[in-house]
């Protein structure tokens, strides 16, 4: 009794968290023009989840092959390869994505995307580890928001030449563009 209900908590694991990891491929595979991507360090914590679970189940392999019952070995596999499809899921899901036609904050946040023509202005701010780019933009509903990316410091430079290049060139005939630095003026 109890060794099928392993069986059956982890197929449904292993179903669910393949489920996941399809999704995030085929929400990452829609974005197209890929310039460059990197994990978020928001999404970072995220990642703690999946590992610790896969810590969990380690030791209650070693737990169980010590005093209980012996479980099959196939049970804790079973919870490790679930355990593994979390993490790839999340860590892909949490990947900022730089395409030709703007940011998107992280894979699973599609609807937050930034194109490079609603950006109004931009600035950076440098640390020792990474750096943070502010970018002020009008949704399409028309409002003024901020919108902040962190750069891990091997990415900066590229990151950097990529936003003059899409945003210091840019000119919008029918929008007064705000010169880099005006916007933290007013």
């Amino acid at each position: 009794m109890i060794t099928t209900l392993h069986i059956v908590l982890v197929a449904s694991f292993i179903a669910v968290t393949s489920v996941l990891l399809g999704m995030t491929i085929m929400q990452r595979s829609r974005i197209r023009r890929v310039k460059m991507t990197w994990v978020s360090r928001r999404t970072g914590s995220f990642l703690i989840w999946p590992s610790v679970f896969m810590g969990l189940v380690l030791v209650f392999t070693l737990y169980s092959r010590n005093t209980l019952a012996a479980v099959d070995d196939g049970v804790f596999a079973g919870y490790v390869l679930g355990g593994m499809l979390w993490f790839v899921a999340t860590f892909l899901s949490g990947s900022v994505v730089v395409t030709d036609y703007g940011i998107t904050p992280e894979t699973g946040r599609r609807a937050e995307a930034v194109g490079w023509g609603q950006i109004s202005d931009w600035f950076e701010q440098n640390n020792a580890s990474y750096a943070r780019f502010t970018f002020l933009y009008q949704d399409l509903a028309g409002a003024r928001k901020r919108f902040d990316v962190l750069v891990p410091s091997t990415r900066v430079d590229p990151f950097r030449r990529l936003v003059r290049l899409k945003l210091d060139q840019s000119t919008v005939a029918h929008k007064e563009r705000i010169r880099h630095g005006q916007a933290l003026n007013n």
